[in-house]
């Protein structure tokens, strides 16, 4: 009788320790698949900013076909299709929606002569141009890839760069 109270209680132990490594096993590829599908949202972000870059890059390059005076003229804002730079893209009909940037659309970074300082974390396309032939647009890119480095990347009128 004593016998079978023993194999009673090691089969239930050997249950529930089956049940705490099933769990567990479980617990690992819910992390690590919840770490892969953040990693593919954020270059899937990345990639939309890439493609947002070019698309306004060709956007100015139209409108600076058209336009005598060159470039818009601005000492460092946000690109928003209700003001500045934006609204006058899409007055001259050169970009007819004005891509945001995913995450931070409205977030102006902290700046220094129209590039945004070393280590601002997030924020919008911004865009800079003092002399009608030229202008840079500043964006942050989350994860490195082939385009530039996570951080902050310059686009200007026939080149894309990252900031050291």
């Amino acid at each position: 009788m004593r016998y079978n109270k023993l194999l009673q209680f090691y089969a239930s132990v050997s249950v529930i320790i089956k049940l705490l490594v099933l769990i567990f096993i479980v617990g690992l590829l819910m992390v690590a698949s919840a770490s892969a599908f953040n990693t593919a949202r954020m270059r899937a972000r990345d990639a939309v900013r890439v493609e947002d870059i070019f698309v306004v890059r060709h956007a100015l390059a139209r409108y600076m076909k058209g336009s005598p005076v060159g470039y818009p003229a601005s000492t460092g804002e946000c690109l928003e299709p209700a003001s500045g730079v934006g609204a006058e893209l899409k007055a001259a009909k050169a970009l007819s929606v004005l891509p945001a940037d995913p995450l931070w659309p409205e977030v102006a970074p902290a700046q220094t002569d129209g590039v945004p300082d070393f280590g601002q974390m997030g924020f919008c396309y911004f865009y800079y141009s003092i002399a009608s032939d030229q202008f840079k647009i500043s964006f942050f890119l989350e994860s490195n890839s082939k385009v530039g480095r996570a951080g902050i990347n310059t686009a200007a009128q026939n080149t894309m760069s990252t900031s050291p």
